[in-house]
């Protein structure tokens, strides 16, 4: 984390805290499906993320299992989403969610996405976003973006 002030303005988004039934349940899905590390757990939370440069960048913490779950017309968190590094990696992502028997929610028209539901209702996206490179590579020769099977 860099020192530098920007006149009081975040440098980026943390970490996302999640309350579910099951911590252990949870940390299952979020390491083997969605391939998160594990970076700590005790006191019944949990502690995941990928960047090498932050402690976590999910944190799971204990509700009991009878615990109401989320609601779509209710005030709160929609999804959190999940950048992938490539078309490929999404594609990975996508093949783990579906072995898995994840509860796919849908995918978004003109995006590279998927959108899924943890074992608790939270809703979560896989995202592959070409850079300008990328797409301006692809409408030179023609191609369309990828999509993931319906």
């Amino acid at each position: 984390m860099t020192t530098e002030t920007a006149g009081g303005i975040p440098a980026q988004l943390g970490h996302v805290a999640l309350r579910v039934r099951d911590v252990d349940r949870s940390v299952r899905f979020y390491t083997d499906v969605v391939g998160l590390t594990l970076r700590g757990q005790g006191r019944g939370a949990a502690f995941l993320g990928v960047r090498p440069d932050a402690s976590h960048e999910l944190a799971l913490f204990p509700l009991p299992a009878d615990a109401p779950g989320p609601e779509a017309g209710r005030v709160g968190l929609y999804h959190m989403a999940w950048e992938m590094h490539s078309f490929a990696d999404l594609e990975q992502l996508h093949q783990r969610l579906l072995a898995a028997g994840a509860d796919i929610a849908g995918y978004s028209e003109g995006q590279c996405n998927v959108m899924f539901r943890d074992p608790d209702g939270n809703e979560l996206e896989a995202i592959w976003e070409p850079s300008p490179e990328v797409v301006a590579r692809m409408r030179a020769a023609g191609e369309e973006m990828p999509r993931l099977p319906r």
